[in-house]
């Protein structure tokens, strides 16, 4: 949800119990992202500032953000202004969806300077903005100029305006409670009428104060304002009072937060409550930061592979329906045949002739279609360079069909790759490999070493103490089964599908059967089958398989295996990789 004035008070407050950190790093994982590193009551803490559309945000996050190779501009400018800065304090203009943070910096003379970065959470509208101590813009994630629909002008030399003010009222403040007129919906006119309301908020006020979330105001006595009033001074108190119950709803996922409980929504959301807004948030976010990072970071590659695999599929169409005409080869020849040996009964311009079959048994006859504008014998010649041409497309036909179903069973393995990848290495790497056979243009070389950094191969830890190792693309799987494993080593491959090669290292030992099991369990999670149940997995030792000369990469072959069937077990697979952190 977009986080509303009481939630960021809330966060506010959680600022500035941390007034006096020390700035440190700065890094900008994303288009619109900000990451500040502080150093804190002894102890690393990472403050995001989010100005995406969609979820907008300020927090302490718990979990690191994955950087660019090179620092886009606004972060260099945040840096040569804020390095070394101390946090003075979190200001929110009223219960605006802006907040001020405050800084102690050092200009070129060493002197003290105040200076101000302001996240405005508004939608589509948020921004980062960097000022000096009297508001003077430096520069903002979004510069805003006249031309668009913006009363307020964000640039460089600019001096700060806030938000056009709504009017509404502050309940921090000492106010008057409005009188609804005519009908009003309960939660629409709080939503309305005070500053800092959300929608959900206003839904959950409605709530408490009349049992449901939607009452017309004009059907309650006194219009509902002593029951209103009530609910909005009990919310002040615990503001007030920095009694907040930072609270994630979920419905299997996570649905809502906020910082109080909420219970308009019944049994149908477990309320789960945490010590922190940042926590509570973290618990929201974490898992769809790192989807949406892969997402606009892949959004390149996922399109040339589902556009390519379109491209592949509708070729392969097409082909087998030219192979499908091409066994009528045979039939050609026969008509040739039967024209020729009954040259004797054509008169010429006929459209079509029945002929006696004689290699047909019993014999029956047969329709010969004809060009009236040819003579018998040119028509014969015609069904004959259809039955050559028949012929020869046949055996081209189907070797283009294996060529092209093979990389087709290539593209869908990258794919299946790509839908597995969890950091910029990954993609990186699938980059190179596209590259590599031509799908892609090569990059230009770089300059920096990060650039050059691979993802390394997924490790595990089976429960009695095995090694397992899983590729997280083609690449990697070559290099794992073909350099990296010993010929003793066991090897896992979900069945006829795309997936990870899986190595179970012996490292002289035998494998127990508690190894094993869990081995096919981490190859089946890492395919492209992770959802279904009762998998098929292959698995043979490393000596058994082979690569053909020629073949994409990820592909091999092997004869001598078996068969083992599994259900994925994502949790399973998380825990054992967590013994090699």
């Amino acid at each position: 949800m977009p986080i509303d004035g009481i939630m960021l008070h809330a966060l506010k407050d959680e600022l500035s119990d941390h007034a006096g950190a020390r700035l440190d790093r700065i890094t900008q994982p994303e288009r619109d992202e900000v990451v500040l590193y502080f150093y804190s009551k002894g102890e690393n803490r990472r403050l995001l500032l989010s100005a995406n559309a969609v979820s907008p945000r300020v927090q302490w996050i718990g979990y690191p953000k994955e950087n660019p190779a090179y620092a886009p501009n606004f972060c260099m400018l945040l840096r040569k202004h804020l390095a070394a800065a101390r946090l003075i304090e979190a200001v929110q203009p009223g219960l605006e969806r802006v907040l001020i943070l405050r800084f102690d910096c050092k200009n070129d003379f060493y002197e003290a300077v105040e200076k101000r970065l302001i996240i405005e959470i508004m939608g589509r509208a948020s921004n980062l903005i960097l000022t000096d101590g009297e508001g003077k813009i430096f520069d903002a994630l979004r510069q805003v100029d006249l031309s668009s629909s913006s009363p307020r002008r964000i640039l460089p030399g600019v001096t700060y305006e806030l938000p056009p003010s709504q009017n509404k009222i502050s309940i921090l403040e000492d106010f008057s409670f409005p009188i609804p007129e005519g009908e009003a919906r309960s939660d629409r006119f709080l939503t309305a009428s005070f500053e800092g309301f959300s929608p959900l908020l206003s839904r959950e006020l409605s709530m408490q104060a009349f049992g449901a979330c939607d009452v017309d105001l004009s059907q309650q006595p006194d219009m509902g304002i002593p029951s209103l009033t009530s609910v909005i001074a009990a919310l002040k108190e615990k503001i007030l009072a920095k009694a907040y119950v930072p609270t994630v709803l979920k419905t299997g996922t996570p649905k809502d937060f906020y910082c109080f409980p909420i219970s308009q929504y019944g049994e149908s959301c477990v309320c789960e409550t945490y010590p922190t807004c940042s926590a509570a948030m973290d618990a929201y976010y974490s898992e769809k930061d790192i989807i949406d990072h892969i997402r606009r970071h892949s959004a390149d590659i996922s399109k040339f592979i589902s556009t390519a695999i379109a491209r592949l599929s509708r070729k392969i169409e097409v082909q087998r329906a030219e192979l499908a005409d091409s066994d009528r080869a045979e039939e050609y020849r026969v008509y040739g045949d039967l024209i020729v040996s009954n040259l004797y009964r054509f008169k010429g311009h006929e459209s079509s002739v029945v002929l006696l079959d004689y290699t047909r048994d019993p014999p029956e006859d047969v329709k010969i279609t004809l060009d009236p504008s040819l003579s018998a014998s040119r028509n014969a010649q015609v069904y004959y360079k259809k039955y050559k041409k028949a012929q020869t497309a046949k055996n081209v036909l189907k070797e283009q069909i294996r060529f092209a179903s093979e990389e087709l069973e290539y593209l869908h393995s990258v794919s299946d790759a790509l839908s597995r990848a969890t950091g910029l290495a990954e993609l990186t790497d699938l980059r190179r490999e596209l590259a590599s056979q031509g799908y892609l243009r090569k990059a230009a070389s770089k300059r920096n070493a990060k650039d050059r950094e691979q993802s390394k191969p997924l490790r595990y830890v089976t429960s009695d103490g095995f090694t397992v190792l899983c590729g997280r693309n083609n690449l990697q799987n070559d290099t794992l089964t073909l350099r990296t494993a010993e010929r003793r080593d066991v090897w896992f491959h979900v069945k006829n599908s795309p997936g990870s090669h899986t190595v179970l290292l012996a490292e002289g030992k035998t494998p127990t059967d508690e190894a094993m099991t869990e081995a096919a369990i981490i190859a089946a999670t890492n395919s492209s089958l992770r959802d279904s149940d009762n998998v098929a997995v292959d698995y043979t030792e490393i000596r058994n398989i082979r690569k053909p000369a020629g073949a994409k990469p990820g592909m091999v072959v092997y004869e001598t295996y078996k068969t083992a069937y599994v259900n994925p077990d994502p949790t399973l697979c998380a825990r054992l990789n967590k013994k090699c952190d």
